[in-house]
């Protein structure tokens, strides 16, 4: 039972006490029972009321940054087209004479050359690492040079002048075995196209992909500035002439690297892929796109194989179309006359270079045109056998070895020449002097076709021993070993001679302090 007391009539509430009865005794609603509170003070402890007010918080105050025209994001980078340096004084002329002097040795002179044009010129994080893989693959050695973590740190720098400050400051240093070049006893010699050539042709492509046309040209305009450079301060005038011609090969080359790259991806063609789908080549393997596994889970872009029907239909209008008249005639009877076509020869990873290309004839485009709009009209592309240099040895027993050292190497090997049928789009990024590494086989009525392509190089490929020292590092002692023993004896004779000089030992000290 719940009962109000109203202490005045008038109206205004002075006290309201809500009583409700439990079990015969009243106890107040708004009031806690006195076992509940002992729990909480033994739970929390004693409740504390002189806190001190909470702080406010302070607001961070608001950067003012610098506009971009300020922190220098719209200055000239120094590989924009048509760039050129400011005109030189006097003084800058006769102290570029100086640093640049005939006398100098030429590897002194090209690290001078390295480090100034690192400052003069604004590297961003790709070029700058595309500009040491170069000099890496180079024979150049990049990386933190001898006491360079001490500059700025304590290390007396005020007796290096400009150019000595900013040779200290580069990653790049050449070992003193390299130093004697031009004697007969050195084991390198100086060539800049050729190193160039080997670099573009084969190292770039597996660092960077060339996915994109811009990576393409930003690698290649970064070397071209740089050869530049070397032209223009009058580096090494002794290899001007191979300097010029490096610098022209970057600047010719762009589009032949991005061809290249794209033909290592759309090669072989839907004629070759048509040929080893139905004989037995690396695409016969492949799914042929008539089985769903599971709905909506494939790209369409993907390819997944031809169905040997598409495969015959591309074969007829490729023979039809581009075949000469032996080859035609003898695909004709093996087809309409119940013949059987097969494989004659195989030569597995085998190379050769493009020495013609001739695109589909009029009659070929219109034979296309006017019976189907579904396949694409094919050319022709002569080549002759190359070898790559890099290839692996094959893996042969001793038989197998001595049996191919009996046999004689036919006199017409330098004659035999591969014909091929490509598409005229994939014609377009072909190059007569261009090599190919794939898998070629030969059909009995004379076709040639070739799969499972391995790579693609440029018509200016070179192929240089630098190649063998990638990723090379000098041999150091094991621990424990001799050498290493010896090593560190003559280390420690060292530390101890510098830690005498540095702390007054015997030779600084003074007579009258003993």
């Amino acid at each position: 039972m719940a009962s109000v007391d109203l202490n005045d009539g008038d109206g205004r509430v002075d006290n309201i006490e809500a009583t409700v009865a439990v079990n015969g005794t009243e106890t107040p609603e708004n009031t806690v029972d006195a076992d509940a509170d002992a729990e909480e003070e033994q739970d929390y402890g004693e409740i504390v009321h002189d806190l001190p007010p909470p702080e406010a918080k302070k607001k961070k105050k608001k950067k003012n940054r610098k506009p971009a025209s300020k922190r220098g994001l719209g200055k000239p980078t120094g590989f924009e087209d048509f760039f050129a340096d400011t005109p030189m004084t006097p003084s800058e002329h006769a102290e570029e004479q100086e640093l640049y002097h005939p006398n100098i040795t030429f590897v002194d002179r090209l690290l001078t050359a390295i480090a100034r044009f690192e400052r003069t010129r604004k590297l961003t994080p790709e070029r700058r690492d595309m500009f040491y893989k170069y000099l890496g693959f180079g024979s150049v050695e990049v990386g933190p040079n001898a006491h360079q973590g001490g500059i700025g740190q304590g290390q007396d720098t005020e007796d290096m002048d400009r150019t000595q400050l900013l040779v200290a400051m580069s990653q790049a240093s050449i070992s003193d075995d390299k130093r004697n070049l031009g004697t007969p006893t050195s084991l390198y010699d100086v060539d800049f196209q050729g190193v160039m050539k080997a670099f573009l042709s084969r190292r770039a492509r597996l660092l960077y992909g060339f996915e994109l046309r811009d990576q393409v040209s930003l690698l290649t305009t970064t070397l071209e500035r740089f050869m530049d450079y070397l032209l223009q301060h009058d580096v090494c005038p002794e290899y001007r002439d191979d300097v010029l011609a490096t610098r022209n090969l970057c600047r010719d080359s762009t589009s032949e690297l991005w061809d290249v790259a794209e033909a290592t991806r759309r090669l072989p063609g839907d004629f070759n892929i048509a040929c080893s789908t139905l004989f037995g080549g690396y695409y016969a393997e492949n799914y042929d796109g008539t089985t769903d596994w599971e709905e909506g889970s494939r790209d369409e872009n993907v390819f997944v194989g031809m169905k040997p029907e598409e495969a015959q239909q591309v074969i007829h209008f490729g023979v039809a179309g581009a075949a000469d008249e032996p080859v035609y005639k003898a695909y004709a009877a093996a087809v309409n006359g119940g013949g059987m076509l097969a494989v004659d020869s195989i030569q597995e990873h085998a190379g050769f270079q493009i020495t013609k290309i001739e695109p589909p004839t009029a009659e070929c485009k219109e034979l296309y045109t006017t019976t189907s709009q579904h396949f694409r009209p094919v050319g022709r592309v002569y080549a002759k056998p190359w070898t790559n240099p890099d290839q692996q040895p094959e893996d042969l027993t001793a038989a197998e070895k001595e049996a191919l050292t009996t046999i004689k190497a036919p006199k017409d090997d330098d004659k035999k020449q591969y014909i091929f049928f490509v598409e005229s789009i994939l014609q377009s990024h072909l190059r007569v002097g261009m090599k190919v590494e794939a898998t070629i086989r030969t059909l009995n009525c004379g076709i040639m076709f070739f799969d499972d392509v391995l790579n693609a190089f440029p018509t200016f490929d070179e192929y240089v021993v630098n190649e063998l020292m990638a990723g090379w590092k000098a041999p150091r002692a094991v621990k424990g070993a001799f050498d290493y023993i010896e090593a560190e004896i003559e280390g420690e004779g060292e530390g101890e001679g510098e830690d005498e000089a540095r702390d007054g030992g015997p030779e600084n000290i003074d007579e009258g302090e003993i």
